[in-house]
């Protein structure tokens, strides 16, 4: 580990013995944070204890390497961390690197959801993939086919183009049309018939 980041670690854990600041996790933190990272592969749907095992031996690895060399303050949410990220590059790896990143958020619900039989034993090692003699699809085919079902390219609907005329525009122009008359001194024809109608019906 490089000699900078041992100093910063070992700064936070010692030089604050008040307890005003928290002290950094150290790879003796993983008894304490691996109870609640088998609660959390349990709601993701690990149920076997073989696969529980298998990935919670990687899980403590990475939260090793990680601790040894970052700084880090919690051992509980660096080891659910670790987990969560070694999910999603299992599902990259199984979709490819041709699958855009919002895709993978829906495969990863896909796969949550229990809609694809037999993936945790994949993610774990412990269930090989199908081999090419057999007629069993991938998990990451059917991964695809459930959640990146192709769908058409946005088109805009076809719409008759209407003018806009609000009622405060519509009696602004009245308006200033009959500004224009007190100011030419003209009457319109229109309110001279009007005028002419009324003196008849009188």
């Amino acid at each position: 580990m490089d000699s900078a980041v041992s100093a910063r670690i070992a700064d936070a854990r010692y030089s604050a013995h008040d307890g005003s600041e928290p002290s950094a996790a150290s790879p003796a933190d993983w008894g304490q944070a691996a109870p609640r990272v088998a609660l959390y592969l349990r709601a993701l749907g690990v149920s076997d204890r073989r696969d529980l095992e298998l990935l919670m031996a990687r899980i403590r690895d990475r939260f090793e390497h990680r601790v040894e060399t970052n700084l880090v303050a919690s051992a509980v949410e660096t080891g659910i961390e670790e987990a969560s990220d070694l999910l999603d590059e299992w599902l990259a790896a199984e979709l490819g690197s041709d699958v855009p990143g919002p895709k993978r958020g829906v495969a990863r619900a896909v796969v949550l959801s229990g809609a694809i039989r037999g993936w945790v034993g994949v993610w774990s090692g412990r269930t090989p993939q199908p081999g090419d003699q057999t007629r069993a699809r991938s998990v990451g085919e059917r991964i695809r086919a459930s959640s990146l079902a192709p769908v058409p390219d946005p088109a805009p609907l076809s719409m008759m183009t209407q003018r806009i005329d609000p009622c405060c525009y519509r009696l602004f122009r009245r308006l200033a049309r009959r500004l224009r008359w007190m100011r030419s001194g003209s009457i319109p024809g229109s309110v001279q018939r009007r005028r002419a109608n009324l003196g008849r019906s009188i």
